[in-house]
């Protein structure tokens, strides 16, 4: 991914709290003659012996090879984008797309019965906990639980690479810069107000 110098995301903390609150990722694969992909709900974990996602596909999925064979993986994050209109600057110029991606290189590695169930107990948790009633794995029957564990693969992504971009028009003056934010709220969609958001803890008033 080509990222400018001024849109770079270096800060750990940032990468992964954009990753804790956007997980679903498309993974991308190199098969024998065609790139593969896929695309699941990843957790990223720091670990004592690196830096790891983690996650599953169905047994079905084509990458389920890959991830035996311990192929190399990339990740892809992208949430929040959205248009912004050169009609907004004082000065003539194109439009252009704000947003901010994050692309993990790695590699696959299985994960064995217990550490599945734990991955598994993890993700369940996290996306629950919302929920009036959260659902829990102690709620499934130990037959059950079986049977829909042998449908997935579970994996983790042993981390080499990240490349991370905060493409939010810091190249902009701050009077352009806040007008876009401006706009942007004035727009309202979900999207565009995500990225005045983000506009917002870059550069503050």
């Amino acid at each position: 991914m080509y990222i400018s110098r001024i849109n770079v995301q270096q800060n750990a903390e940032a990468i992964q709290k954009y990753i804790d609150e956007n997980g679903f990722a498309t993974l991308v694969c190199q098969g024998d003659d065609h790139y593969m992909s896929s695309h699941t709900p990843l957790i990223l974990k720091k670990e004592s012996d690196g830096d790891f996602l983690y996650g599953h596909l169905s047994a079905a999925n084509e990458l389920t090879e890959a991830i035996n064979k311990g192929h190399k993986v990339l990740a892809i994050f992208m949430e929040k984008h959205t248009y912004i209109s050169s009609s907004w600057y004082d000065f003539v110029n194109v439009p252009t797309w704000n947003y901010i991606a994050v692309h993990i290189h790695g590699r696959f590695e299985s994960l064995d019965e217990s550490q599945t169930r734990a991955s598994l107990h993890e993700l369940v948790t996290k996306y629950e906990k919302p929920s009036a009633q959260p659902f829990t794995l102690d709620h499934m029957e130990l037959a059950d639980y079986h049977k829909m564990v042998k449908g997935i693969v579970a994996f983790k992504i042993r981390i080499e690479k990240i490349d991370a971009s905060w493409k939010l028009s810091q190249n902009r003056d701050d009077k352009n810069y806040y007008e876009i934010i401006k706009q942007l709220r004035l727009r309202g969609d979900a999207l565009s107000v995500a990225i005045a958001d983000e506009m917002e803890a870059v550069r503050k008033p």
